[in-house]
């Protein structure tokens, strides 16, 4: 039989059964849907890592306190507080690392900030001017810190955007006077820290979950390390390589000094962590992926459960029309003819199943993006996928009741009431 005979025999099969098409495309689309939701939130998760990370700065390597880590978990090589200014100033030192555009430390802290009536829990990071260079930052209103700040830890601050905003209402910041209270504990006195205001940064928009890198306040280092904090340890050191073909020569040039300024011989039990931008945002987008997978693996039990009710539903309508594939064999029809109107009667079914699981899916993904702040990205090719895995779960789960619908004998079937 003509696969266009074929398949206009299933639709004609389909339309006679409204309520039970009905039931069977449901089950598929409901597996389709999940997938795709679920997949789009693996690949938004995806993107904003990738985009947190290209926001961080140009050519970056950073070095962390504490030792190698594999993935994004760092080992037990050495405690949170291995960095020091001591450290910073020795890979600024001429000829430290000649392939470094610029190094800044980064010394940071959360701390609540009050401005008259106004008042935020934002971020702290002491630094140097080097800062707008490494993480890529312009100043929109006022102007970045000098050295001469840094030397003398001058009581002034640039904050970021959000800052500005929720502190301000929408007043001129620069000039203006916060408030900076901190504590390093419980039962730890508070610090209180009078900063006047001489910049705002550019806004560059939030890195989505709970981190927004407009929220935050930046002072000169020695003015957190003194006046703030009262450590002198630092959290991160930022380099700029002079290129991105030169990362990976600041990377090794980088852990050759800090091995030395920390007198280990083997790297392997360097008590600080040398990453390049590439090496964070590969071990990111890995772990990314993995957690792609294993969402898409949970909305696939949807397809199967879609796949078993297919069965059950064809099953049924192999006995209900047993008397019909008789008379058809009895005419002429072949067992192939049989097994292709069944076979395709259920791919039917759940391709179309699967194309509106497909625009369900993608409506879910636009719910997720708008009413959480979780970002949901759906791809043609997942799209152009879940299609085609559902017209191929149609395929398997139908061929055993097309093949038991191929195998009735004519008289058998002629004589079945």
């Amino acid at each position: 039989m003509p696969f266009l005979e074929t398949l206009r025999t299933a639709m004609v099969a389909t339309a006679a059964n409204k309520l039970r098409a009905a039931l069977t495309i449901l089950g598929i689309l409901v597996g389709v849907a999940a997938v795709i939701g679920m997949v789009s939130v693996g690949e938004g998760a995806s993107a904003s890592i990738s985009n947190t990370l290209a926001g961080l700065g140009t050519n970056l390597v950073l070095v962390s306190p504490g030792g190698v880590s594999t993935g994004l978990v760092r080992g037990a090589g050495g405690g949170a507080t291995t960095l020091t200014l001591d450290d910073v100033t020795a890979l600024q030192a001429a000829g430290a690392v000649p392939d470094a555009a610029a190094i800044e430390p980064e010394l940071t802290g959360r701390a609540q900030v009050i401005v008259g009536g106004s008042n935020t829990n934002t971020s702290v990071t002491g630094t140097t001017p080097e800062y707008a260079t490494v993480r890529n930052w312009t100043v929109a209103d006022g102007a970045f810190f000098t050295a001469s700040d840094v030397s003398s830890a001058t009581p002034v601050a640039v904050i970021g955007a959000t800052t500005a905003t929720d502190l301000f209402n929408g007043a001129e910041p620069v000039g203006q006077y916060i408030n900076l209270n901190f504590t390093s504990g419980r039962n730890a006195p508070v610090r209180t820290v009078r900063l006047q205001v001489i910049g705002v940064l550019a806004a560059k928009g939030s890195a989505g979950g709970f981190f927004n890198q407009d929220d935050q306040v930046v002072v000169p280092v020695t003015t957190a390390a003194q006046r703030v904090f009262g450590r002198n340890n630092v959290n991160t050191i930022a380099i700029s390589a002079s290129s991105q073909d030169t990362m990976a020569n600041a990377q090794l040039e980088a852990t050759q000094v800090l091995l030395g300024t920390h007198h280990i011989g083997d790297p392997a039990q360097a008590d600080f962590t040398v990453q390049t931008q590439q090496d964070l945002l590969s071990a990111a987008t890995s772990s990314a992926s993995t957690f792609t997978v294993l969402l898409a693996a949970i909305g696939s039990i949807s397809l199967l459960v879609g796949g078993i009710g297919i069965m059950n539903i064809m099953l049924v309508s192999v006995t209900e029309r047993t008397r019909e594939i008789g008379l058809r064999k009895a005419v002429g029809a072949r067992r192939k003819d049989i097994l292709g109107q069944f076979l395709v009667e259920a791919v039917f079914l759940t391709t179309l199943g699967g194309i509106a699981g497909a625009l369900v899916g993608i409506l879910v993904s636009v719910a997720i993006a708008n009413l959480t702040t979780v970002q949901a990205t759906v791809t043609p090719m997942s799209l152009v996928l879940a299609v085609g895995v559902s017209a191929a779960v149609g395929l398997v789960f139908g061929l055993y009741p097309a093949r038991r619908a191929a195998r009735l004998q004519p008289i058998v079937a002629l004589r079945t009431e």
